[in-house]
């Protein structure tokens, strides 16, 4: 279950409420409203049964419509979610507790945290009967948890500490992305919200002071990697000023220490026998050297490392490898608007056309990036770059009905080029 697309509850919820609701969406369902079978489809744990209009009366019942409710906001059953509302009536009750502990740590309300905790220490180690089962220290990463907690306040450090020296277990695991990240310190070095806040780095320092696992619980670095896969550079020097194990190809070519790729390889891009490989399980590449030198060249061309990049390609790496998402070198350095690294692979034919796992060309994945996360410094020239390479401009780009639509300058460049 993906538990950060659920929605809060209302204000004063009761359980007549959502019963209410829940024969609503059993009367509007079995007439087949189309937002209703698209809702069910989206929450309901087996929707394929309810995939066939001609069985959507016959199948779906009130268990089936308050399983739907219960799932919206993230709860495993409608049993759950009952027991939820009517722990929420009490307000001595751990569930109505942790609801308003977690609320505070989002808004770095320390006042009311350190109340909470101190009226009830048990709060610490309680954890979310949310399907994520995340205690109070996750909340903190902004991540994993239910969206509308996915926030970071200024204070986060100073929220972090009330919590750690009240005794939050620092490596806590919660059920989240299939337990690929589940740390706090994994779902915080993968998080926009902290980076954005400025707190990304400081919370990494404070759960390493009080004693989380550096190289992740299974000692297969998985922080660091995760932290460079998801492009949080300074996270990433963090991890290692603090002891964090830069003991791969992939790893060292990402942070750009060259000596120590070329100390990997024997002869023409090949590593040397018994060199260790990137083994957490989301990067797909485990024991597979091949895949390890793709994935250091992809990586590297990520985070700019424009020597590492025409070394690796030099040595004999393919300039197509792709990642485990099946984005080419340049598409990630054409999205970070990494100038030098675009124009080493563009001086090399590196392929234009490559389609990653959304099915976006490197000009698609990079107007893209303006659109809904702003106009980097050298995307104008680096756009241009690809269509005087022959990059193909799709047509849907340049409609005036796109939402949200292309920057003006972005549009200008595109048009200029199409009008020839």
């Amino acid at each position: 279950m993906n538990t950060t697309d659920v929605i809060p509850l209302v204000i004063q919820p009761t359980l007549e409420s959502y019963e209410q609701k829940s024969r609503e969406l059993l009367k509007s369902y079995l007439q087949l409203d189309d937002h209703s079978v698209k809702y069910v489809l989206k929450y309901h744990p087996d929707p394929h049964k309810f995939n066939e209009v001609n069985l959507s009366s016959s199948e779906f019942n009130m268990d089936d419509a308050r399983l739907t409710i219960a799932r919206q906001h993230g709860f495993a059953d409608y049993r759950v979610f009952k027991s939820h509302l009517t722990e929420l009536d009490d307000e001595s009750s751990l569930t109505c507790r942790f609801e308003q502990a977690a609320d505070a740590i989002v808004s770095g309300d320390v006042h009311t945290l350190s109340r909470l905790i101190a009226d009830d220490p048990a709060l610490i180690s309680t954890r979310s009967t949310r399907t994520h089962r995340a205690t109070l220290l996750h909340y903190l990463a902004a991540n994993g948890v239910e969206q509308f907690r996915q926030k970071s306040a200024t204070n986060a450090t100073s929220i972090a500490g009330i919590l750690l020296d009240a005794g939050s277990e620092v490596d806590a695991a919660a059920d989240v992305y299939g337990s690929n990240w589940h740390t706090t310190l994994d779902l915080l070095v993968s998080s926009v919200h902290p980076a954005r806040a400025g707190v990304q780095t400081a919370l990494v320092e404070k759960l390493l002071d009080y004693g989380a696992a550096v190289n992740g619980c299974n000692n297969d670095c998985s922080p660091l990697l995760t932290a460079i896969s998801f492009h949080y550079p300074l996270a990433a020097e963090t991890l290692v000023r603090r002891g964090a194990r830069v003991d791969t190809i992939v790893a060292a070519a990402a942070l750009g220490h060259l000596g120590e790729v070329s100390g990997y390889l024997r002869g023409r891009g090949m590593l040397k026998s018994q060199t260790p490989t990137v083994q957490v399980p989301w990067a797909d590449c485990r024991s597979n050297p091949e895949k390890q030198l793709e994935l250091a060249l992809v990586w590297a061309a990520m985070h700019n490392r424009a020597e590492v990049v025409e070394f690796l390609l030099d040595q004999g790496v393919s300039i197509a490898s792709t990642d485990f998402c099946r984005w080419t070198a340049l598409h990630w350095a054409a999205y970070y608007g990494c100038t030098e690294t675009c124009q080493i692979l563009l001086r090399r034919k590196a392929p234009l056309e490559a389609r990653n796992e959304f099915g976006g060309t490197v000009l698609d994945q990079t107007l893209w990036a303006t659109v809904h996360e702003g106009v980097a410094p050298h995307h104008l020239s680096i756009i241009e770059k690809l269509v005087k390479a022959g990059a193909r401009i799709h047509p849907w780009w340049l409609f005036a009905s796109l939402t949200p639509p292309l920057d003006p300058r972005v549009a200008k460049l595109l048009g200029d080029h199409t009008a020839v």
